[in-house]
């Protein structure tokens, strides 16, 4: 009994110190999410098509393929708030669980999945990195249609 007690505290010691761990629940101490092979796809894939080049498609004037515009300040509340995705709208959008303003909209029939939003926002909570050859330009690309 004495010996079972032995490995019971340290074990549990070892337990509750890797939960109270800084970054534990966060993500910080996740892997650094990298914006051309792991964001920058779901931004494509699932919301070029609206926020996109094309300006006869585009949707809420919001640009998500060029730096400047996707970091941009939407009437008092930023898009991307680089530390805080719980400030930023597109990572409030994309988890939401209101239908109605989750993006992208259900009649679009594709949601990202748990691990495309977790990408999200773990891209956000790392400072939101976009490499400035990325930027995107700002040509308009008008479509016949």
């Amino acid at each position: 009994m004495k010996a079972r007690r032995l490995f019971t505290v340290p074990l549990a010691l070892l337990v509750a110190a890797w939960i109270g761990a800084p970054g534990a629940s966060t993500g910080q101490s996740e892997e650094k999410v990298d914006y051309l092979t792991q964001v920058k796809p779901i931004l494509e894939g699932f919301c070029y098509e609206c926020h996109g080049e094309d300006r006869t498609r585009r949707e809420a004037n919001l640009r998500l393929d060029i730096k400047e515009k996707a970091f941009a300040d939407l009437g008092g509340y930023p898009n991307i708030a680089p530390g805080d995705p719980d400030d930023s709208e597109l990572y409030i959008r994309v988890s939401t669980e209101f239908a109605e303003m989750r993006m992208p909209p259900y009649e679009a029939g594709t949601q990202l999945n748990d691990e495309q939003v977790e990408t999200i926002r773990l891209w956000i909570l790392q400072g939101a990195e976009w490499p400035e050859e990325e930027g995107g330009e700002e040509e308009e690309v008008e479509t016949d249609g």
